[in-house]
């Protein structure tokens, strides 16, 4: 299908990458409010992958239903999500987070990651930016964290089915601050290590930092990925990530090393250990929480070279010259912590060119 320009109503810009654009816009006969995501040029991003990787998880719960999809005028593919309120890494900032909002977060997405796996997929990149929340409030809630759909998985731009295993190894994919070590030392990836990024994002929400976090913001530069993936191996052989929380928190960081890629986690085993530091059975004490500010602030800081939040002011110019715009931003930075797949071919056949001469 092609967007229509009269069909949707552009109000803000939400964020870019190096290959796309992620824009707030309304549809001008229901006014309901959507994000789409634009590729930057035709055929140059994860746009096509994430249509096919949506389409097969139609219907479960924590995962955005895709609205539309298809091509612009100028063959750019597209696709359309309901707009999602706050990401764990807006929460991360302006609120306190309490361990059992963490660790009812951490089940939720687990429960999702089940069944994503259950597909034979994988989804490579879970981050804070990628975990949504539908609204500010439920977090002082853990009853309302654990509704399903409240909680919401996003971003399967780098998404692969476990059999397409000439694209999960070979080739750092994910973000530098989340990505397992499998994915550092460009081996085999599977299953575990989703769930091994989930516990950096949980130990970063109650810790505010990881230990191969750095100081101050700034690019990180291509020896920083082996760099960082030989501090995670020392790390993850103590007990430093798993501090703060509950005894059976450490139990789920020794069971993920006890997977190999190809093998299925024992869900019930992991549900069961969320379930005990939860204590469901007992009242949930909820923190004080300082007034909820807006997640989509008007300036937003650069995140591990990800993507960045423009300023309000981009969306109030004219289009053509707010293309030319986010065309000079993106210009400015490149974003070397996330592969597509696209990329990932490139190097394989630029490495496979290299060892026959």
């Amino acid at each position: 299908m092609y967007l229509q320009n009269s069909e949707y109503k552009m109000i803000s810009n939400l964020g870019l990458s190096s290959d796309h654009v992620v824009l707030k816009a309304q549809h001008s006969e229901t006014q309901n409010v959507y994000a789409i995501k634009i590729e930057k040029k035709p055929g140059i991003g994860q746009v096509e992958t994430e249509v096919q990787i949506l389409q097969q998880l139609f219907g479960i719960e924590g995962i955005p239903k895709l609205i539309q999809y298809g091509k612009t005028k100028d063959f750019k593919n597209y696709l359309i999500i309901p707009l999602l309120n706050c990401s764990l890494q807006d929460l991360g900032k302006t609120s306190l987070l309490s361990q059992n909002s963490i660790l009812a977060i951490g089940l939720t997405v687990i429960r999702t990651i089940k069944q994503v796996h259950n597909k034979g997929i994988l989804h490579l990149d879970i981050k804070p930016q990628n975990i949504m929340i539908s609204q500010r409030q439920i977090i002082d809630s853990v009853e309302q964290i654990l509704i399903p759909g409240n909680v919401q998985l996003i971003d399967f731009g780098l998404s692969q089915n476990l059999g397409n295993q000439k694209f999960l190894k070979e080739t750092f994919i994910g973000s530098i601050r989340f990505a397992s070590r499998q994915s550092h030392k460009k081996e085999q990836l599977g299953y575990k290590d989703d769930l091994e990024s989930l516990l950096y994002v949980l130990a970063y929400l109650r810790k505010k930092k990881l230990p191969w976090q750095q100081t101050q913001q700034k690019a990180f530069q291509l020896m920083d990925i082996r760099r960082i993936g030989i501090i995670k191996d020392q790390v993850y052989e103590t007990s430093m990530l798993s501090q703060q929380f509950p005894p059976q928190f450490y139990q789920f960081q020794l069971y993920i090393d006890t997977l190999t890629p190809s093998q299925m986690p024992d869900y019930n085993y992991i549900e069961e250990l969320f379930k005990q530091m939860l204590q469901l059975n007992q009242p949930s004490i909820t923190p004080s929480f300082p007034k909820p500010s807006p997640c989509f602030s008007k300036y937003k800081e650069l995140e591990d070279q990800d993507y960045i939040k423009l300023s309000e002011s981009v969306s109030s110019v004219d289009g053509d010259a707010r293309a030319i715009i986010i065309s000079d931003l993106i210009k400015a930075y490149t974003t070397i912590g996330i592969k597509s797949i696209k990329d990932i071919q490139f190097e394989q056949q630029s490495r496979k060119s290299t060892e026959q001469y």
